[in-house]
């Protein structure tokens, strides 16, 4: 039997981050055309779609299926002869490793990034096929233009409901990581309030989905922004569950994804950006990378230059004071939203599969 499977170290369920939304969500549409499973941490109650990384039915899954789909990580190669395996490299996990570990990294830190490095040359030899998110992307990786096609991150246009009456909240989708940019948003809004202009940020979670990977720092990066005590200024103590992420954007104005300026910004694509357009609520983002430009083309809310306290605050002020313009963003979202459904973005991938199905 032709079957798939996607494999991902991320978790996978009632709460799941932006690998574990990407692999649940190919895997929903190539399984409207083969037998596809998804191989990860389950968390949460049982999936028809999932099978536990490590058990049994995991193992027989990898070792029988066709074709193998994967980030490039330990342990994820063929299991038998005349397998397909393919990489996802959507995730410049090098660029990130850079910034995170800074230009002072301890010896295991070291280890880390060169088996990386060598995970993702391995990858991009042996892979019959890789595919990325962005056409940025492509600038990192040395492979010829056939081997590499594009998916990008998507949107399930079955969750699409009418947006509620709209708090002056501005949200903060994803986690703090040293690429990123937390702290200019919280001075943005801090000043603002000081000047008289009232509004909140919310940072959905302190706490990864996947506690295998939870690194403390990171928790008390957010107890540190809300510090000053503000009551405006607010996080959520667990990550919030997928199938409520919406309900928070849908009550709120604005959508802000911040980075600082380094080389992750230019080939991220910030995952967060698609939560905003399922919901059609205006975004700001720093520039650089697919998400500003992607809300500059299309104009969907405000770019700003990075760190700039004052850029931030202003593009704040203007989302939520001037009704006409926060309108004309939302229904620019509501109208590229087709554009990113995932039956769309996956079709190259899925195109991919079904050839070698065929030659089967």
């Amino acid at each position: 039997m032709f079957s798939v499977v996607i494999a991902t170290q991320d978790v996978v369920g009632a709460r799941m981050a932006g690998p574990g939304i990407r692999a649940w969500n190919l895997a929903r549409e190539l399984r409207k055309h083969f037998p596809t499973s998804v191989v990860a941490e389950l968390e949460g109650g049982p999936d028809p779609l999932v099978l536990q990384r490590g058990s049994r039915a995991a193992r027989e899954a990898m070792h029988d299926a066709a074709v193998l789909i994967a980030q490039p990580a330990r342990g994820f190669h063929r299991r038998r002869r005349g397998q397909r395996v393919v990489f996802d490299l959507f995730d410049p996990i090098l660029l990130e490793l850079r910034e995170m570990y800074g230009g002072h990294p301890s010896l295991r830190q070291r280890i880390h990034f060169a088996a990386e490095q060598w995970r993702l040359k391995r990858a991009l030899g042996d892979g019959d096929l890789l595919f990325c998110a962005a056409p940025a992307q492509r600038e990192l990786y040395d492979v010829p233009p056939e081997r590499l096609i594009e998916v990008p991150f998507g949107v399930d246009l079955e969750e699409i409901a009418p947006a509620e009456e709209r708090q002056d909240v501005v949200v903060w989708g994803g986690g703090t990581w040293e690429w990123l940019d937390p702290r200019t948003a919280v001075d943005a809004v801090v000043r603002l309030n000081h000047e008289g202009v009232s509004c909140r940020l919310l940072f959905l979670g302190r706490a990864r989905p996947n506690r295998a990977l939870v690194d403390r720092r990171r928790e008390d990066r957010i107890d540190q922004l809300l510090a000053g005590g503000h009551a405006f200024l607010m996080a959520n103590d667990d990550w919030v569950p997928y199938a409520e992420r919406l309900s928070w954007l849908r009550r709120a104005k604005i959508a802000m994804m911040l980075h600082r300026s380094t080389p992750e910004a230019r080939y991220s694509i910030r995952t967060r950006l698609f939560d905003a357009i399922v919901t059609a609520t205006p975004v700001i983002a720093t520039e650089e990378g697919f998400a500003a430009e992607l809300v500059a083309r299309e104009r969907l809310g405000i770019v700003v230059p990075p760190s700039d306290v004052s850029a931030v605050a202003g593009a704040i002020r203007r989302l939520l004071q001037d009704d006409a313009f926060h309108g004309q963003c939302v229904s620019n979202l509501e109208r590229i939203r087709p554009r990113f459904a995932w039956p769309v973005v996956a079709r190259p991938l899925v195109e991919a599969v079904s050839r070698w199905q065929r030659q089967s």
